[in-house]
């Protein structure tokens, strides 16, 4: 089953209206501020931490987020804000952009022999995204697969565990961004 964390994103919504739907996979959706209650028997194979407002010191109360990336041992991809709950939770900083960045944007892979880029064919992509803070800092367990103008850390990886974070919205970007999630859903094991 796949674990969804709704940051009070739009893009998850439309996410799930257009392409959960249609999927054959169980999955669950629980709000940020909504406590995670699974049946015991519950096998969470990965998590999405959806995009939302603010960032993660404020203003929404994300604990359930906090809570998914404590007590799962699964594959991880974070969207946007969820991109920027990794990075803090692992100790790196985010910083806000000297402007609003409400537009797609050309993203340039760095490291496309990752797994999470399997049927990408250019190491140039374009990517919604709408957000007013970027990853600043780096975690120091984890490297970056992807830069923008805007965002040296543009896609992150975990050095060591299948926990990605992207600070674009792949799940709404189209057949690339749509493929990029589907990989992750592979590597979930959720999805052949």
């Amino acid at each position: 089953m796949l674990l969804i964390i709704d940051n009070q994103s739009a893009f998850i919504k439309k996410f799930k209206r257009q392409f959960l739907s249609e999927q054959d996979f169980d999955y669950v959706f629980f709000d940020h501020n909504q406590p995670i209650t699974l049946s015991a028997k519950t096998e969470i194979k990965g998590i999405i931490l959806s995009g939302g407002r603010g960032n993660p010191f404020e203003p929404l109360n994300l604990t359930s987020n906090f809570v998914a990336l404590m007590n799962f041992d699964v594959p991880i991809i974070g969207f946007c804000l969820g991109h920027e709950i990794l990075a803090v939770a692992y100790r790196g900083r985010i910083k806000k952009l000297p402007e609003y960045h409400g537009k797609k944007e050309l993203i340039t892979v760095t490291k496309p022999d990752d797994p999470i880029f399997t049927g990408i064919s250019s190491n140039e992509l374009s990517l919604t995204k709408r957000h007013g803070f970027h990853v600043s800092e780096l975690p120091p367990s984890f490297h970056s697969l992807a830069t923008s103008n805007t965002c040296s850390n543009e896609i992150i990886k975990h050095n060591d565990k299948p926990i990605y974070g992207f600070q674009s919205h792949p799940e709404v970007s189209g057949i690339d961004g749509l493929q990029m999630v589907k990989n992750f859903l592979r590597i979930c094991n959720i999805i052949d």
